[in-house]
C-alpha cells in the first residue's frame, strides 16, 4: 500500500479512498504536501490542519464549479462538483462529532454531490426510500445504453465510516455494464447517521428489504435480477442481509467481515475494563474513535463491544444461498483474509468464489485500495453475468 504519509496509516488510507472515489492526485497532492509535518503530530496527526487544507481544496473546486455553471459549462461544473464533494467529505470526516463545524461541512459535501448529480451524464437521481417512520437516503444511476424495457438492478453499500457518494465509482462501473445501480446509506452510514440520526444496527436485512420492497414497484426494474455489492464493513452488512432477504440473486463483497466484534477488538486494541488502547495514527482505522462510537450510537467502548456481540455472521451464514463472490486483500489490516475464508466456507451458496489479491500483484490492501483494478472490474463483470436474464 502507498503511504502518502509514511507515519500515518489513517491519513494515507484517506488519500487512497479520495482517489478511488474520483479525486485527482494532483489536487490532493497540492493539499497534502503541506500536511507532511502535521501528519507526524501525536497521537493521530494535527486534525485541525487536516480539516483546513481539505476544506480549502473543497472550496476551490466548488468555486470553479459555480463559475462553470454560470457560463453554461455543465460538464465541467459536474466534474468539479464531484471532486468538491469528495474533498468536503474529508474536511468533515476526522472532525470531532461534536465539533460545530461538522454539520456544515457535511452539508457542503451533500450539496456539491447534488450539483454533480443534477448535471451528470448518465443521469443520477437522488431518492429517499421509505423505511418505517424514517427514510433511506440513496441515489440511482440508470443502466447505460440499455435498450431493454427492464434492467437488472444492484444495490451498492458502503462501510463503517464511508458514505454512498464515496461509492459512486462502483455504481458507475455497474451502470456501464447495463445494470441500474442504487447506492444508499443504511443506519450508521453517511447521511442516514448525520442527517437522520440512524445509528448502526446488526440486522441490516431490515433496511435492505425496505429497499427491495421499493425497487420492485419501480418502472424499468427487473425484479428477478437484483444484486448487492458492498465494501469494508459492508462486507458484514451485505451477507447479513442476503441471509434473510431471498429476493437478492447475487452478492459481491470487497473485503469480507465474518466476525465484526473480533475484527474491531484487534483494530482498536480493546481490553475489557480499559477500553480502546490503540487509536493512534497507525491503528487500522479509517476514522477516529469518537466517530466509531457515534456510528454505533454508544457512549463508551464497553457498551460498544456489548453491542458488537450481535455483529457476527457465524449464526446466520448457513442461510446464505445466493451467488457469492468475495475479493479480499492479502494484507488487509482491517479484516484479515481469514475472515473471507470463514465466510466462503460457511455459506450454502451453490455458486461461490473467493479471490485474494497479493502484494506482488497489487490490490492487497483494505478494499483493494492500493490498486483497485482489476478487482473492481472483476466484481462488476461477475455481477453482470450473475444478473443476466
Amino acid at each position: 500500500m502507498f503511504y502518502y504519509f509514511p507515519d500515518n496509516y489513517r491519513w494515507s488510507l484517506a488519500v487512497l479512498r479520495a482517489i478511488a472515489a474520483g479525486g485527482l492526485f494532483g489536487e490532493i497532492d497540492w493539499a497534502c504536501a503541506q500536511l507532511r509535518k502535521a501528519s507526524q503530530v501525536k497521537p493521530s496527526g494535527d486534525l485541525e490542519a487536516w480539516h483546513a487544507k481539505w476544506k480549502e481544496l473543497g472550496q476551490q473546486l466548488e468555486h470553479k464549479a459555480k463559475e462553470a455553471l454560470a457560463e453554461g459549462y455543465t460538464t465541467t461544473a459536474s466534474d468539479f462538483s464531484l471532486r468538491a464533494s469528495i474533498y468536503y467529505q474529508w474536511a468533515e470526516g476526522l472532525l470531532d462529532p461534536e465539533d460545530p463545524r461538522s454539520p456544515a461541512m457535511y452539508l457542503k459535501h451533500l450539496s456539491c454531490f447534488e450539483t454533480f448529480a443534477s448535471n451528470s451524464q448518465p443521469a443520477i437521481v437522488l431518492v429517499d426510500i421509505p423505511f418505517g417512520h424514517q427514510v433511506i437516503p440513496a441515489y440511482i444511476v440508470k443502466a447505460v445504453n440499455s435498450l431493454a424495457p427492464k434492467s437488472p438492478v444492484c444495490m451498492v453499500c458502503d462501510g463503517l465510516d464511508a458514505n454512498k457518494e464515496e461509492m459512486f465509482y462502483v455504481a458507475l462501473s455497474l451502470a456501464r455494464r447495463g445494470i441500474t445501480s442504487i447506492a444508499f446509506d443504511g443506519p450508521g452510514q453517511g447521511s442516514a447517521l448525520r442527517i437522520h440520526g440512524q445509528v448502526a444496527q446488526h440486522d441490516f436485512e431490515k433496511p435492505v428489504s425496505a429497499i427491495v420492497d421499493w425497487l420492485i414497484l419501480q418502472d424499468g426494474v427487473d425484479s428477478h435480477n437484483i444484486g448487492i455489492v458492498a465494501a469494508s464493513w459492508g462486507g458484514y452488512y451485505a451477507p447479513r442481509a442476503v441471509a434473510f432477504e431471498k429476493r437478492i440473486k447475487a452478492c459481491a463483497i470487497m473485503g469480507a467481515v465474518f466476525d465484526t466484534h473480533a475484527c474491531m477488538v484487534r483494530r482498536v486494541g480493546y481490553i475489557p475494563g480499559k477500553g480502546a488502547t490503540q487509536l493512534g495514527a497507525n491503528a487500522p482505522l479509517g476514522t477516529t474513535g469518537k466517530q466509531i462510537l457515534r456510528i454505533l450510537g454508544v457512549s463508551d467502548w464497553e457498551i460498544a463491544f456489548q453491542k458488537l456481540e450481535a455483529f457476527r455472521l457465524a449464526p446466520v451464514a448457513h442461510n446464505i444461498e445466493c451467488d457469492l463472490f468475495i475479493v479480499h486483500g492479502a494484507n488487509d489490516r482491517h479484516a484479515p483474509p481469514s475472515e473471507a475464508q470463514q465466510l466462503i466456507e460457511a455459506v450454502s451458496s451453490r455458486h461461490k468464489k473467493l479471490r485474494v489479491f497479493t502484494e506482488l500483484e497489487g490490490g492487497a490492501a483494505h478494499v483493494n485500495l492500493d490498486r483497485p483494478e482489476p478487482a473492481l472490474s472483476m466484481v462488476c463483470d461477475w455481477m453482470k453475468e450473475r444478473l443476466s436474464p
